[in-house]
């Protein structure tokens, strides 16, 4: 994951511990959980990309 993911993820997880209200709770840790997914979807697109630059059969 790289730096911007870590702090986005960080930022949101800070604002929805200080929430009060379990709505604005509720939205922040959801989009927590979306962030979480679009990281993971990235570092597997970088592999995929990777892994095609390298296959030797394609060049």
């Amino acid at each position: 994951m790289d730096d911007t993911g870590k702090w986005l993820e960080q930022q949101v997880s800070d604002l929805a511990k200080k929430q009060k209200a379990y709505e604005n709770r509720a939205f922040l840790v959801a989009m927590q959980q979306v962030i979480q997914e679009q990281n993971m979807r990235t570092e597997q697109l970088k592999g995929e990309v990777d892994g095609r630059l390298w296959n030797h059969e394609q060049w």
